[in-house]
């Protein structure tokens, strides 16, 4: 079992022309809301790729938290953890998503805020292998962590938004002390200073036990691990709406992860989740299944040989 831990929320997808400058002002012309949050965006992901999935966060006890959980359990997720909040709103996020497939996006956490370092507990890691965190707070992240360590648990985590107004050294920290790291281009130059190259990434000294992913959207990823640094390119496809290619990524490796397979082969996989995720209007909608995976890779080898 996987324990994926995070924001519960309802996206609201706005198709725009472009993305508004300051003082601008741009008409909408699709608008959707569907289920979110990045956790259970990867937890859909998981789960439609065969793994079995758990999700802990709060809901508000609203519409949206109803609708937030009946999806997840109609994508065989076990909602058991989740905990309702009756003086609290479900969260929501605002996304403009603009012709080339670029998004912004504006958040109200609301009853994802109640999520604390007090209820990252064992006892709520029980019959769990791995578990995962998506846009938690540093104390949380921190606490899962050290929980993890304790039980023998893989640890995984996909910053967010709540993690860019920390420190680099606060950042680093929270890098060195989980199993798995799943970070963009952006959030690796605010934990270390500089952009992801080779080069550099060659002059980091993580854990021994560290496995760090860095997203580089159309130009691939690096995974850099105590057997070095590997170049995983990206798939070329059209791009509809990238909300979400991170959260396919982090499921794809994490699935694939534990089949025992190399690290390159793992990204591979990821690579492929993330480029069909992106294919289609919002994050949820583009997760793809094992079989989907599955065919667009064997097409893409045929294509090559």
């Amino acid at each position: 079992m996987i324990l994926t831990i995070g924001n519960i929320n309802v996206d609201l997808i706005c198709q725009v022309p472009r993305l508004p400058s300051p003082d601008d002002k741009v008409i909408v012309s699709n608008l959707a809301i569907v289920p979110g949050g990045g956790a259970c965006n990867f937890a859909v992901g998981l789960s439609r790729l065969g793994s079995k999935v758990s999700l802990f966060g709060h809901v508000g006890d609203d519409q949206n938290g109803k609708l937030g959980l009946s999806s997840l359990i109609d994508e065989k997720i076990d909602v058991s953890r989740v905990i309702k909040e009756e003086a609290y709103a479900t969260g929501f996020v605002i996304i403009l998503v603009d012709k080339e497939g670029q998004t912004v996006k504006i958040g109200y956490r609301d009853a994802n805020t109640k999520l604390s370092p007090k209820e990252i507990t064992g006892q709520l890691f029980s019959n769990v292998k791995i578990v995962h965190a998506s846009s938690v707070s540093a104390k949380v992240a921190l606490k899962i962590a050290q929980v993890c360590k304790k039980k023998s648990i893989v640890s995984s985590i996909d910053f967010g938004g709540e993690l860019m107004t920390e420190s680099s050294q606060v950042l680093q920290e929270i890098i060195q002390n989980y199993s798995l790291v799943f970070l963009n281009k952006i959030a690796f130059e605010k934990a270390y200073g500089f952009l992801p190259t080779k080069e550099k990434l060659d002059s980091l000294r993580l854990s021994e036990t560290t496995i760090l992913n860095v997203t580089l959207g159309p130009e691939g990823s690096y995974i850099l691990s105590r057997d070095g640094v590997q170049k995983i390119p990206s798939y070329e496809v059209p791009v509809v709406d990238t909300t979400g290619a991170g959260d396919a990524y982090a499921a794809g490796f994490i699935h694939s992860y534990q089949q025992n397979i190399s690290l390159s082969d793992c990204g591979k996989y990821a690579a492929a989740c993330a480029a069909l995720q992106i294919t289609l209007s919002n994050a949820r909608d583009g997760m793809p299944r094992k079989d989907e995976v599955d065919d667009f890779i064997n097409a893409k080898n045929k294509t090559l040989n």
